[in-house]
């Protein structure tokens, strides 16, 4: 053998690693010259959650806010945390691990539509159509474990389609891909797992040409979560059967949890046509190619396998009782390489046409995140920029209150509680028993949400003012103000410094 095959497979690596490289690049250039969207989709828990493993070491259960326990398995926040250690804690580098997933996603978006004959055209329009969706674009740089997972649905796909070819490296593969998929977010990996089994009979496989049975890669996959949730049970007794199963699977599915917010179990069910409806909205074009490339769809095409892995996403979070589409994120880049390979490739220039939709999706994306944006939206960052450098310049203890949950604890390097509803003066006062030495001082962070005391609430800086446990005044110096109080935003945030009495 002269070794041209293997040259040619590895040229075309080389080639997608360097075209998703350069489309992430965009995207992340893009990303930055807009509004600041950390506040949104629970990034705040993600973001916290990661400081959390590094001000407190704690790896197993690491803690968000109100000093709670995160309710998702910390696979994002452990790849995180020496990257944040390291650069600080920044917006961007809480961005890292997420970027690098959405590279390697490219590239294996690009390398399933190469399994189903795509020439280098094909595959790059693949990666073009996920990232100029809605769903793909917000997913690339996205501080949510949804990324990890995206990426283990994809590369678990390839393994997938590997296995029916017979490739010996696709078990382990497919065994590394759903265990980090548990990692990153639990049971969101089930459709990925129901494939593996269920593939040769939805594609009517000859009992003689079925991969072996995918019992020991689930095993295999399981062992480093079940190691995990038994970790969990013996830092905090109880949390894996009320929280990881109770609040996060059944309560989502039986009205009874957070997500279900009141609905019952016939109001789930009755409306599970939402999330497809949902879906389609939020990947136009992708999803309209993605339906007349199933229509034309010949029978017997392994590229079916590609469709059976969305509606599999369907069944499984449709039964949830919140239908948000970005649960649906880990089917784009598989309905990506089914559209390019079964339906653009019929395109003239398939490429270039790939590219301006694209184009058009960047375009209208950016329009709309600067038409909706909060005017607060990067008021947070720059605060906890110039707060953090007076902090680091002058190290104490610092208090945080009338905030409102968001980011800000987090990038300001804290892992306190975040002090945002009523809050009495003992409260206040055993945080300074335990924290500050008499005649001592310490910063203050405060917003301007009604938390101090509790007949009646009062703003935090009226509130400081007569509290007879500080030494004279609150020095207030940093102060950012955008607007009224709105969620997420207290309105206005300062930085004090203030002295215990002795």
């Amino acid at each position: 053998m002269d070794g041209s095959g293997c040259g040619l497979f590895v040229n075309t690596w080389i080639r997608d690693a360097l075209f998703a490289l350069i489309l992430i690049s965009v995207v992340w250039a893009i990303r930055s010259s807009l509004p600041s969207d950390l506040w949104k989709r629970s990034q705040p828990l993600t973001l916290r959650a990661t400081v959390d493993v590094v001000v407190k070491d704690r790896w197993v259960l690491p803690h968000t806010v109100d000093d709670l326990p995160l309710a998702k398995p910390p696979l994002v926040n452990w790849l995180s945390a020496p990257v944040v250690e390291i650069f600080g804690f920044t917006a961007w580098s809480h961005r890292v691990v997420p970027a690098f997933a959405s590279l390697l996603t490219c590239v294996l978006t690009m390398r399933l539509a190469r399994m189903f004959g795509a020439g280098d055209a094909v595959a790059f329009s693949a990666a073009l159509l996920f990232a100029g969706t809605w769903l793909g674009f917000k997913s690339m740089l996205l501080v949510r474990p949804d990324p990890l997972l995206i990426l283990a649905s994809t590369s678990g796909l390839c393994a997938i389609v590997a296995r029916l070819q017979g490739a010996r490296w696709a078990s382990l593969a497919l065994s590394v891909s759903i265990a980090v998929g548990f990692l990153a977010k639990g049971i969101a990996i089930l459709p990925l797992v129901l494939l593996a089994f269920a593939l040769p009979r939805l594609l009517r496989i000859p009992r003689t040409q079925w991969p072996s049975s995918p019992w020991w890669v689930l095993f295999a996959a399981a062992f480093p979560f079940l190691v995990w949730i038994v970790a969990t049970e013996t830092v905090m007794p109880g949390y894996p059967l009320s929280v990881l199963i109770g609040e996060e699977i059944l309560g989502r599915v039986s009205g009874t949890g957070a997500e279900a917010s009141g609905r019952s179990s016939w109001q789930i069910l009755l409306g599970l046509w939402k999330l497809p409806v949902h879906f389609t909205l939020r990947t136009l074009p992708l999803s309209i190619f993605g339906i007349l490339a199933w229509r034309s769809l010949p029978r017997h095409d392994w590229a079916a396998l590609l469709v059976w892995f969305v509606l599999l996403n369907f069944l499984v979070f449709g039964f949830s009782a919140s239908r948000r589409a970005d649960w649906m994120m880990p089917a784009v880049p598989a309905l990506a390489a089914f559209a390019a390979t079964r339906w653009c490739v019929n395109w003239k220039y398939p490429l270039a046409t790939s590219l301006g939709i694209c184009g058009v999706g960047f375009l209208l994306m950016s329009v709309n995140e600067i038409k909706n944006t909060m005017p607060w939206a990067d008021q947070i960052e720059l605060f906890a920029v110039s707060a953090r450098k007076a902090i680091h310049a002058e190290p104490a203890p610092v208090l945080v209150i009338g905030n409102d949950r968001n980011h800000l604890v987090g990038l300001l390097g804290l892992s306190d509680i975040d002090r945002q509803g009523p809050t009495s003066l003992e409260s206040l006062e055993q945080w300074l028993d335990s924290s500050v030495e008499p005649g001592s001082g310490f910063w203050i962070v405060a917003g301007d949400r009604e938390t101090f005391g509790t007949r009646p609430p009062q703003l935090p800086v009226e509130g400081l003012r007569t509290w007879d446990q500080l030494d004279g005044s609150v020095q207030w110096g940093i102060q950012v103000e955008k607007g009224p109080s709105q969620y997420m935003w207290p309105g206005t945030l300062r930085l004090g410094w203030a002295r215990r009495r002795q």
